[in-house]
C-alpha cells in the first residue's frame, strides 16, 4: 500500500463522517423544533381512524391482499400447468383473475369512500384558509 492511497482514503472517510453528521446534526435539530407538532401521515391516518369504522379499513385491505394473492396463485399454476392445460385456459383464468381484481379495487375504493370525501374537504378548507390569509395579508400590507 501506498502511503497517498492511505492519505486519500482516510480523508474521503473523515469528509463522509463530517457530512453524515451533519446531516444527522441538522435533522435532529428539525426534529427537536417540530417535536409537537404533527407530521402528515399522523393526520392521515388520524383522520382515517376517526372517519372509517373498523370493518371498512380491513374490508379495503383485505380487498387488495385477496387480489394480490389470487395474482401470485395464477403466476404459479400459469407456470406450473401451462403445457397440461393450454394457454386458452389460461388467458381465460387471467381474464377472470383481472375482473376479479378490478372488483376489488372498486370495494376497496368503496369502503374507503368516505375518508376520500373527508381528506376532500379537508384539502378544500385548508385551500380557503389560505386563500382567505392571503386575501387579509395584501389588504393590510399596501403596495
Amino acid at each position: 500500500m501506498n502511503v497517498t492511497g492511505v492519505v486519500l482514503a482516510l480523508f474521503a472517510l473523515v469528509v463522509v463522517a463530517v457530512i453524515a453528521y451533519r446531516a444527522g446534526y441538522l435533522r435532529g435539530q428539525a426534529e427537536l423544533l417540530r417535536q409537537g407538532q404533527r407530521t402528515e401521515a399522523e393526520w392521515n391516518a388520524r383522520l382515517m381512524k376517526s372517519v372509517l369504522p373498523r370493518w371498512r379499513r380491513v374490508a379495503g385491505w383485505a380487498a387488495y391482499v385477496f387480489s394480490g394473492l389470487l395474482l401470485c396463485l395464477f403466476l404459479f399454476l400459469a407456470f406450473r400447468y401451462a403445457r397440461g392445460w393450454g394457454w386458452t385456459f389460461l388467458i381465460g383464468a387471467w381474464v377472470l383473475w383481472f375482473a376479479i381484481y378490478m372488483g376489488g379495487i372498486w370495494l376497496a375504493e368503496w369502503c374507503w369512500k368516505p375518508y376520500r370525501e373527508a381528506q376532500e374537504r379537508l384539502r378544500h378548507e385548508q385551500a380557503e384558509t389560505l386563500k382567505t390569509l392571503k386575501t387579509r395579508a395584501s389588504k393590510e400590507t399596501p403596495t
